[in-house]
């Protein structure tokens, strides 16, 4: 049995419900100052693809960080602005961990190895990923069980990005490689 879907745009209908609308879908086109962004309202079209149907800019406040902030939003992000207080405002949080494949280049001993992210190409095979840069990742299993600089170059490692405790945060990127795992006949 096969059921027509529904409208693609039911938070754009809600959005018209009453005379001043207070909610709306915005699509992040840059970086004002501090928290707030410039934005353009979007919307679903017949297809189900998001389109912006207005060139109209207006500033969105994210609530997600501090005013002070140098503005952590990508621009081309979508989200729901709400109306208070006369503002329009968006909650976008800055991703806690992103997790990418990417290739030991060498070891720089204690546990820290030169890494390039990766994309995938094919079944099993790997190339630097468009503007990749070296970067400086820890292997969580040497940092645990002792130094060895053991992983090989051009191991294919799954890299985690964390922020530290510092003010303000810096990205670290690490991974964990079994590097002393033991095998059983």
């Amino acid at each position: 049995m096969s059921r027509q879907r529904g409208n693609y745009d039911a938070l754009g209908r809600w959005v018209q419900m009453g005379d001043t609308p207070v909610a709306r879908m915005v699509r992040i086109v840059g970086h004002d100052e501090g928290n707030c962004y410039t934005a353009k309202s979007i919307a679903f079209n017949a297809a189900g693809e998001v389109e912006i149907i207005s060139n109209e800019t207006f500033t969105v406040v994210n609530l997600a960080e501090p005013s002070d902030s140098n503005g952590y939003v990508e621009p081309d992000t979508d989200a729901v602005a709400l109306a208070l207080d006369g503002k329009w405002v968006v909650f976008i949080r800055q991703a806690s961990a992103v997790i990418f494949p990417a290739r030991v280049i060498s070891s720089q001993g204690s546990g820290a190895y030169t890494v390039r992210e990766q994309v995938a190409t094919g079944a099993g095979t790997f190339t630097d990923a468009t503007g990749a840069a070296d970067l400086t990742a820890y292997n969580l299993a040497e940092l645990s069980l002792g130094p060895g600089a053991a992983v090989e170059n051009d191991t294919i490692v799954l890299v985690m990005t964390i922020t530290d405790n510092g003010s303000p945060p810096t990205t670290r990127y690490i991974f964990d490689h079994p590097i002393y795992a033991k095998y059983l006949d």
